[in-house]
């Protein structure tokens, strides 16, 4: 037996990862580079190739919302072949760390090529070159993920420099609702016990964090602190929003607010910003996606949102994200219902909402039900 705990889970409809929650903050590189350190040859190679799991929900998912944010563009009245201008302009931004340009399907074929150099050396019994493998594929990925999440970043500019902040909010009901059908329609207690979804909730924001490669050093790390009444998980930083706001540690790169990038924050109070202006345009759809959405639906956020908000002074820019997830969603406090212009209601399941009919889950090519 070599230890590996990757099952297929009933409730999310693929593999993941098992453990208690010590053992599901531990990232997926830190599994298999202690399994290298330890001989584990079988064990490392499985955890490398569960590293692909992670990474394939982000890289999914990250083509339907690039191709739905030129849609919403055109389909607001913005010229195609203006469209495909600003596009271009973005993608030239993305540059890889030599200069050349990016190209995400080729960047991800070059990961997965690494996974497989990697299981090989494992099996070979290499170490030494395995760590190394290990880091590139590592980097690879960190590549490729953040250079989709500015490409998406520079598109939601775009929105909100030509359609303003009713433009963002509109695009969200566009980007998000296959998301939350995909992923989140399954947390209302009208359709699982929350006992049971609770755990699978906690379970695939620690995954995604993995997959987003959250944390220091950006290996997939995640702080987690449980009280009584809640789980609270921290990101420092968040290796998606929380890097738009804060920079790029790791390559040497500004906040994505300032040059060469210039891409904008929120400019006016809303609902999907807290009513706060400079909320990062990226972050904002936390906002919508765990507090908006399932609030209007089944009566309670699935998750309270506190992102970073955008300074002009990078000193401070380092503040952690953190998402609450409460033990009984039905004893929320009042004010995060407020900071989003709703009231706590006082029925909770989908069964006590008239809310418009989801997208079919299963159309949108995502792995699994989220």
């Amino acid at each position: 037996m070599d230890g590996v705990s990757i099952v297929f889970d009933e409730m999310i409809g693929r593999r993941t990862r098992v453990g208690d929650l010590a053992e599901q903050q531990t990232s997926t590189h830190a599994k298999a580079a202690s399994a290298l350190d330890s001989g584990q040859w079988a064990a490392a190679a499985k955890y490398a190739e569960f590293m692909v799991d992670e990474a394939d929900v982000c890289f999914r998912l990250y083509r339907q919302w690039i191709a739905d944010l030129k849609a919403f563009l055109r389909a607001s009245g913005i010229d195609g072949d203006e469209v495909e201008r600003a596009d271009a302009a973005i993608l030239e931004k993305c540059a890889l760390p030599d200069g050349s340009p990016f190209d995400a399907h080729r960047h991800w074929d070059r990961f997965r090529g690494e996974v497989h150099e990697f299981v090989a050396l494992s099996y070979r019994e290499t170490a030494a070159d395995a760590h190394v493998m290990l880091d590139r594929l590592t980097e690879t990925w960190r590549q490729t993920h953040d250079r989709d999440v500015d490409h998406i970043y520079g598109l939601m500019s775009e929105v909100q420099d030509r359609l303003g902040g009713q433009g963002i909010a509109d695009m969200y009901q566009k980007l998000l609702l296959p998301l939350f059908a995909w992923r989140y329609d399954k947390f209302d207690i009208d359709k699982n016990p929350w006992d049971e979804a609770l755990n699978t909730l906690v379970l695939v924001c620690i995954e995604a964090a993995r997959g987003h490669l959250f944390g220091p050093g950006r290996r997939g790390e995640v702080e987690l602190v449980e009280h009584e009444d809640r789980f609270v998980l921290r990101f420092d930083p968040c290796g998606s929003g929380g890097r738009v706001v804060r920079g790029d540690e790791i390559e040497g790169t500004p906040s994505r607010m300032e040059p060469p990038y210039g891409w904008s924050v929120s400019e006016e109070p809303a609902s999907w910003n807290h009513y706060t202006k400079v909320v990062c345009l990226y972050c904002a759809h936390c906002i919508v996606l765990m507090e908006e959405m399932p609030m209007d639906r089944f009566g309670y956020p699935v998750r309270a949102i506190d992102p970073p908000i955008y300074s002009a002074d990078p000193s401070s820019n380092n503040q952690k994200c953190q998402y609450t997830m409460y033990k009984d969603p039905t004893a929320v406090p009042v004010e995060i219902y407020e900071r989003v212009g709703r009231r706590k209601p006082s029925e909770f399941g989908s069964s006590h909402f008239d809310s418009p009919t989801l997208p079919d889950a299963d159309s949108f090519g995502l792995p699994g039900k989220g």
